[in-house]
């Protein structure tokens, strides 16, 4: 699970599914693609948090030097993708509850 190309190469992989529906959601009006990005950035802030939590599993059985010396890379790398799924599912957190605001706003207006 530490193996470079899985703990880094799936997170890049999801970072590119999320810039390519992002990229849509721009282009188009389908409303339903804001909840899959919500979904996409929430898996990768959970994968990472695993692999994290896994890190911090093997390093309780070895040292902390030891695992970085055969996973090849200090493991606070590792927070690097976790921060930026957060801050992704914050963003879109954010822009839904904006949606709902300015839908319960025309929703309020129209009954006056």
């Amino acid at each position: 699970m530490l193996n470079p190309y899985f703990s880094f190469g799936v997170p890049v992989g999801l970072l590119l599914i999320y810039a390519i529906f992002a990229f849509i959601r721009k282009k188009t009006k389908i409303h339903y693609l804001g909840f899959a990005l919500f979904i996409i950035s929430g898996f990768l802030t959970a994968f990472c948090l695993q692999v994290i939590q896994y890190a911090y599993h093997e390093s309780a059985l070895t040292s902390v030097a030891a695992l970085e010396e055969s996973a090849g890379y200090p493991l606070w790398l590792l927070f690097i993708g976790f921060g930026i799924g957060l801050f992704l599912v914050l963003i879109n957190l954010v822009r839904a509850w904006r949606r709902i605001q300015k839908i319960r706003n025309q929703t309020s207006d129209h009954r006056n």
